[in-house]
């Protein structure tokens, strides 16, 4: 029998939650009217520990009884009807909320764990979980709640992943099949993360700079190289020539640190790249036929003779 919840728990009533409950009761067509046959109305229920503490907790109230959706502030009897568990809290409080929820859950519940994690914080969530009664899968969310709503694509993995994704997609969300290794969604996420949120610090260091000296439009016009390749074809692309290349980049590196700081910036980042590049000079992994080596074979060769640490 395909996966079909009846009734819908939301951990967490905050931009995400708040953003799922909308879809499904507004835009998907997942609450309307009943179909011949049908025993039960399809419910939405909510558990926010905020709800009415403050100004916030008392617009989020507002929000969930505008969507017909029954809010609590804490744990009750009332997420054992929940057929599906959606957990949306802050990644600090994944555990604690997975650790609430777990006796209270029915025979069989999925547990979709939306929490910005890590994989080995995902592992101690689904040992909760699995330690009461539910089926957990982990989702990282890789878009944003507060413009795409219930869109906002999401990558799911578990043991139980390949039947919420089908029903998640005949429901309104946007969900891809990761795989069966729970953990490995958060985990991609993460590193995302570490690209992302490093290009945003490093534009943040460049581009003062260059607002600063009256070559903004310069700048950013000279990236051509990397909108012709995309941006996961430049990453591969540096990390495979960085075997070849770290001691002129890094001897640059050194440079631009002096630019920025002619400029008033603080080369924060800047200082950082160049010690990450020393690291691999100091390495001397450079080939000598000055041949740049695949992706494999570039990243075995940094992780055993540069990055270490396993």
């Amino acid at each position: 029998m395909a996966f079909s919840p009846r009734v819908i728990a939301l951990l967490g009533f905050g931009e995400a939650g708040s953003a799922i409950a909308r879809g499904l009761a507004t835009d998907t067509g997942w609450r309307g009217p009943a179909k011949p046959g049908d025993n039960a109305p399809r419910r939405v229920i909510a558990i926010d520990t905020a709800l009415d503490k403050d100004p916030r907790g008392t617009a989020l109230g507002k929000t969930a009884r505008s969507l017909d959706v029954a809010i609590a502030d804490s744990y009750t009897e009332a997420l054992r009807e929940a057929d599906l568990v959606i957990c949306a809290v802050q990644g600090e409080h994944a555990l604690s909320a997975a650790r609430s929820a777990a006796p209270l859950l029915k025979e069989g519940a999925h547990y979709l764990d939306l929490c910005t994690v890590t994989g080995r914080m995902s592992d101690e969530d689904r040992a909760e979980i699995e330690r009461g009664a539910g089926r957990y899968v982990d989702i990282a969310v890789m878009g944003g709640f507060f413009k795409q709503g219930i869109k906002a694509p999401m990558l799911v993995a578990g043991e139980d992943a390949a039947e919420a994704v089908a029903w998640m997609n005949a429901n309104g969300f946007v969900a891809t099949l990761l795989g069966p290794k729970p953990g490995s969604a958060s985990s991609v996420k993460m590193l995302r993360s570490t690209l992302v949120k490093g290009i945003e610090a490093l534009g943040v260091e460049a581009l003062v700079a260059a607002q600063r000296q009256g070559i903004l439009d310069e700048v950013l016009g000279c990236l051509g190289d990397a909108d012709s390749m995309g941006l996961a074809g430049f990453i591969t692309m540096l990390v495979q020539t960085h075997v070849v290349h770290a001691h002129r980049r890094w001897e640059e590196m050194g440079l631009v640190a002096q630019t920025l700081r002619e400029t008033g910036v603080d080369p924060l980042m800047t200082e950082v790249i160049e010690k990450s590049h020393r690291r691999t000079v100091d390495a001397h992994i450079a080939p000598a036929d000055g041949q740049v080596p695949s992706l494999e074979e570039a990243l075995k060769i940094l992780s055993e003779r540069v990055i270490g640490g396993r």
